[in-house]
């Protein structure tokens, strides 16, 4: 199957790729990193970088992936300006839209927000 996860290689995915390549999948990461590509590379993944707040690049990224996985990080709880509804609400419009307009038919939605505490 051809997968694509976000969340970089952060404390889920850098468990989850190695598994996923031992059985057989093609797996595409989305990190808006870039000097994270070697490692994503050197894990035998497909490197997308960009931000997913950017819905043309997320298409691209969901594009042709039989499942997605859809993280929602926290953002910077240490910016007074940070509105975390909004970012939230942005990111989950994103994610559908990118669904939508790529037929993705299996999703996983996962979020990290608190997962620090």
């Amino acid at each position: 199957m051809k997968i694509t996860l976000t969340g970089s290689i952060g404390n889920i995915n850098k468990h989850l790729i190695p598994e996923l390549m031992k059985k057989g999948h093609e797996v595409k990461i989305i990190s808006s990193k870039p000097e994270k590509q070697k490692e994503i590379e050197a894990l035998g993944a497909k490197a997308a970088i960009g931000k997913i707040e950017d819905l043309d690049f997320l298409t691209s990224g969901f594009e042709g992936a039989d499942i997605v996985y859809c993280m929602e990080a926290p953002g910077n709880f240490m910016d007074p300006h940070f509105d975390l509804f909004s970012a939230i609400a942005k990111l989950g419009n994103n994610f559908a839209g990118a669904i939508r307009k790529t037929g993705v038919r299996r999703v996983v939605h996962l979020s990290s927000i608190g997962a620090h505490r």
